[in-house]
């Protein structure tokens, strides 16, 4: 039984659907404050803007150093700084880790981060801060939540595999890196990884700092939903190899972004259809895992669910006609097929 989507008919109407309908504002370049981060660079406009609110700044020379390695004491202190004052650091003199000089530059920021903000372990978890030690993804990302007070509990219902290197939802990072996707604060690589152990340069700070601040705006709704788009065109390829085990990653992916846009903009008709059109997909590459064991009874009923879904999305959304028509028609073809199998002698 063939149970895989139309690829080729699927991206064609899909392409620019998930769009919002107020174009976004269009602001004029700044010239480049560092020599070496051009416009052209990917954290050009991050560094850029978190350079005028005081967040973070370049070298004597002029540089950025946008590839240089940032360590766990600097990794604190970017993130506490904008949050507390000269006196309240001024009052956290003591501390307990054995590793932290009591004139070292970053102890009254990681003090901060200990008692005020409770965003890294102290005693009895641990004795030792590890300062020098480059900052990893993962301890970034749940630092910079948990010091602005996210709701890392958000989507909880949803623990599904996230890719290749994210696939226990019981590893303690689970709910952040969950987060990271829905707030556009990281993306799928194009090997399909979230890499969450690896070192962070100075660039990828200011990169996940900056688009937390404009998801916190309501200023990464479109990034969102162009990723969830991204990623049906991943569970369509997906599929179309055979490979259930990416499009099953694809659609979660797909589908907490569009729930991160949604949260976003609640009221926005787009986000309420993409929200519809990714859980259809979840619905059909559920059903396409069924298939593929054989539960017949199963594809049916998933089928019939993308079905409904794909009515909902474009009841919410009509730009969303054409996808919806071709995951309906795509629905129908995969509880025919299976029918027919429970049919035959």
């Amino acid at each position: 039984m063939s149970l895989t989507p139309s690829r080729k008919h699927s991206i064609a109407t899909l392409s620019g659907l998930l769009l919002l309908s107020a174009a976004a504002p269009a602001f004029a370049q700044p010239a480049p404050s560092f020599s070496d981060l051009p416009s052209g660079h990917a954290a050009f406009e991050a560094v850029e803007y978190l350079k005028t609110q005081g967040v973070i700044s370049g070298y004597a020379d002029g540089t950025f150093k946008p590839n240089a390695k940032v360590n766990r004491a600097e990794a604190v202190k970017i993130l506490i700084a904008p949050l507390v004052n000269a006196q309240q650091l001024g009052q956290l003199a003591h501390t307990p880790y054995e590793d932290v000089a009591a004139d070292a530059w970053y102890r009254p920021y990681v003090e901060a981060a200990r008692q005020s903000f409770g965003i890294i372990d102290g005693p009895p978890q641990t004795t030792v801060f590890h300062g020098e030690r480059p900052v990893l993804k993962v301890e970034f990302i749940k630092m910079l939540l948990l010091a602005n007070k996210a709701d890392v509990g958000a989507y909880g219902e949803i623990k599904l595999p996230l890719s290749v290197d994210v696939t226990n939802t019981e590893e303690w990072f689970y709910p952040y890196i969950r987060y990271a996707v829905s707030s556009s604060i990281t993306m799928i690589s194009a090997d399909g990884t979230l890499s969450p152990g690896r070192e962070l340069t100075r660039s990828d700070v200011a990169l996940f700092l900056h688009r937390f601040l404009m998801y916190r705006e309501g200023r990464r709704t479109q990034a969102l939903l162009s990723e969830a788009e991204t990623e049906i065109h991943n569970i369509l390829d997906s599929l179309e190899k055979n490979d259930i085990t990416q499009a099953e990653q694809a659609s979660a992916r797909a589908l907490i972004a569009a729930r991160g846009a949604h949260a976003s903009k609640p009221t926005e008709a787009v986000t309420q259809g993409a929200v519809k059109t990714t859980e259809a997909f979840r619905a059909l590459v559920r059903a396409y895992r069924a298939g593929v064991s054989g539960d017949l009874d199963t594809v049916i009923a998933l089928a019939s669910e993308a079905w409904n879904l794909a009515a909902k999305a474009k009841e919410l959304d009509p730009t969303l006609a054409s996808i919806s028509d071709q995951v309906q028609q795509t629905a129908k073809n995969m509880a025919d097929s299976a029918r027919a199998l429970k049919a035959a002698p």
